[in-house]
């Protein structure tokens, strides 16, 4: 199915202006703001043939969503609460999103025997990150480790700071050491699912956040996302839509609505047109920005338009 797409569109940094027909799995279109600033609207190129398989879907498609994850800082989120996570655990970590809104199973050893020098070279580049200072924050963040190898979450921010500045290699070493300093720590497999999430490499984002998974299977949503998004690659849809309908039930607030995406595109695979619709309309609900409000609205009345056409009532509903 298609849908015609107009307005500037940003697609990492370059600017269009124009109609132009896309399909919505090629599209993929909406993603909440992530971590570095890309305009949610990712449009791909025009003209592509759909045959309602999961095949047909573009991996950039796909890719943008999962990658947009990493998209955009948002600082001031990485001190809201988590469903089950303790105080200290939120107070002593400047996790970036989505990572903030991941955790470990249990508080680890090596996170209690952090030492004091460490712990003040961490802290103060959380607080550069609050300026957007990413220089000072990744200085602070390789003193942290320097000072405790054993620093998973100073790793993994680290990692999420390099990832930013477009320096993938780096940022994977970074969470992986993350993940070997403390093999239980959740963020440090999610950090990586992230970095090859951006990168495409599905068969990567499948085992780490399978690995998340195994650790945390009921409190972190990002972790089900990454999953049902690799399944999604993979063409195993049913796979991906129990991990998105998974990611769904523990967002209960919807504080990370593309998973609604994600589901739409999942049912536009498996050619139900209702629930895809009803996916878009389910982020209307929750989203804030009012730019990406008005967009979603636009591409949503052109797939109703266009469905429409061909006479299924569904979609009116």
């Amino acid at each position: 199915m298609w849908l015609m797409i107009h307005g500037k569109i940003s697609i990492f940094g370059k600017t269009a202006e124009r109609w132009r027909p896309v399909s919505l799995t090629r599209c993929v279109a909406l993603i909440c703001k992530g971590m570095f600033g890309f305009s949610l609207f990712a449009t791909l190129a025009a003209g592509a043939q759909h045959n309602g398989s999961a095949a047909a879907h573009s991996s950039s498609g796909t890719a943008k969503v999962m990658g947009g994850l990493l998209d955009k800082m948002q600082i001031a989120a990485s001190g809201d609460n988590v469903p089950g996570q303790k105080t200290d655990e939120i107070k002593d970590t400047c996790l970036l999103p989505p990572l903030s809104l991941a955790r470990s199973p249990a508080v680890a050893a090596t996170a209690l025997a952090v030492p004091a020098k460490a712990k003040k070279e961490y802290m103060a580049g959380c607080a550069a990150l609050r300026k957007k200072k990413t220089a000072s924050a990744e200085k602070h963040l390789r003193n942290a480790v320097e000072k405790y190898p054993e620093y998973s979450a100073a790793w993994t921010t680290l990692g999420q700071v390099l990832a930013a500045e477009k320096h993938n290699d780096e940022a994977r070493k970074a969470c992986s050491q993350g993940s070997a300093a403390e093999p239980s720590y959740v963020p440090a497999y999610l950090c990586l699912a992230g970095i090859a999430a951006q990168e495409e490499a599905w068969g990567e984002v499948l085992q780490f956040s399978n690995q998340a998974l195994q650790l945390d299977p009921s409190t972190t949503a990002i972790a089900h996302l990454y999953n049902a998004a690799a399944n999604l690659k993979t063409n195993k849809l049913d796979e991906a839509e129990k991990s998105a309908l998974r990611a769904a039930a523990i967002d209960k607030n919807n504080s990370d609505p593309r998973v609604h995406f994600v589901l739409a595109q999942i049912y536009e695979a498996k050619g139900d047109r209702a629930k895809e619709v009803a996916e878009l309309r389910e982020y209307l609900k929750f989203a804030k920005n009012p730019e990406d409000v008005a967009d979603a609205k636009q591409s949503l009345s052109q797939l109703e338009k266009a469905e429409a056409r061909h006479g299924d009532p569904a979609v009116r509903n």
